[in-house]
């Protein structure tokens, strides 16, 4: 039997990964994360409310589970500055702590981000591993400097850790904080009121790299079960897609005509203009490649988020609130 303990399950990749193991024969699941229940809908064998800030809390965890495999999904990209340092930072290091001294053979993901590498040129793109990183904000800053904690306890511990560096991720049950997830949520709020036909949003000109969140979850697995331990890897589809094409492939599966204005409000002036990333490490280290098309990802937010929130007969919004 394989302990696997998945930390932030109730997230957005956290859910896609459970329901993915839990294909697999031979798995104790066990779920990690700040809500007070286990998320609905996933089938874990055991779940643990808590915090990542809580090292003896941690500690206990590790030590009675004793897992095989660790996917450290837990982390915060919204909120106060010092709240984004604390979890992504500190918690990062607790957790790894706790496997240096109670685990130490556990194989360990940790997931980082793409905001690691900040502002870039034209002539950077697709952008690299190798690349130095100059993260801007907390969000990019505190995942930059958990990447850095995961490759040091790599390498001066003989620790099995790798990172994973992911593109914008998208697909069913996108996070409403993440730019498709809040265009999708004003929408439906748009749709709920028959007299609104624009929707609200931020700079369209912007470019970035859209990947599945189903080829990241394969991703994931196939780091976890390599052997690539200290090592980065950008999780991308290498194709820069515009900001606007996605939000008129989604007004363009609206039951009714809605359009999209700028609110200055909503225009981030620090913004990365372009990114899109080169995942030729991935696919030369373990046969990775984007297998789902942006315009399938899409569709499947659209399904999850908008169709599941109406009544086939009339297509009327349902008082339920979707998941």
């Amino acid at each position: 039997m394989k302990n696997i303990l998945i930390t932030g399950v109730g997230g957005f990749c956290g859910r896609h990964l459970a329901k993915h193991l839990r294909l697999e024969k031979d798995v104790a699941l066990v779920g990690y994360d700040r809500l007070d229940e286990a998320p609905a809908g996933l089938s874990l064998d055991d779940y643990i409310s808590g915090d990542v800030l809580d090292q003896q809390q941690l500690n206990r965890i590790v030590g009675k589970i004793n897992p095989q495999e660790i996917f450290h999904l837990a982390g915060i990209s919204t909120g106060p500055a010092v709240d984004i340092y604390r979890t992504n930072v500190l918690g990062t290091i607790h957790l790894l702590e706790a496997v240096r001294t109670l685990a130490r053979q556990a194989r360990v993901l940790l997931v980082g981000s793409a905001a690691e590498y900040g502002p870039l040129e034209q002539s950077d793109l697709p952008v690299n591993e190798a690349h130095p990183c100059n993260p801007i904000g907390a969000h990019g800053l505190s995942k930059y400097a958990a990447t850095l904690a995961g490759i040091d306890y790599a390498r001066n511990f003989a620790m099995k850790v790798v990172v994973a560096r992911p593109s914008n991720i998208i697909g069913a049950g996108i996070a409403s904080y993440l730019l498709v997830g809040a265009v999708l949520e004003r929408i439906r709020g748009a749709l709920a009121t028959p007299d609104e036909s624009t929707i609200k949003v931020g700079n369209v000109d912007t470019v970035r790299d859209f990947i599945a969140v189903e080829d990241v979850v394969a991703a994931y697995l196939q780091m976890i079960r390599g052997d690539h331990w200290g090592e980065i890897f950008n999780i991308s589809s290498g194709q820069p897609s515009k900001i606007s094409f996605v939000i008129e492939t989604l007004l363009s599966l609206s039951p009714r005509p809605l359009t999209y204005e700028i609110d200055p409000s909503l225009v981030r002036p620090l913004e990365t203009k372009i990114f899109y990333a080169s995942h030729a490490k991935a696919k030369e280290a373990f046969g990775f490649k984007a297998t789902i098309s942006l315009e399938d990802s899409i569709r499947a937010a659209w399904a999850h988020e908008i169709e599941m929130a109406y009544d086939d007969s009339d297509f009327m919004l349902r008082s339920a609130a979707v998941d």
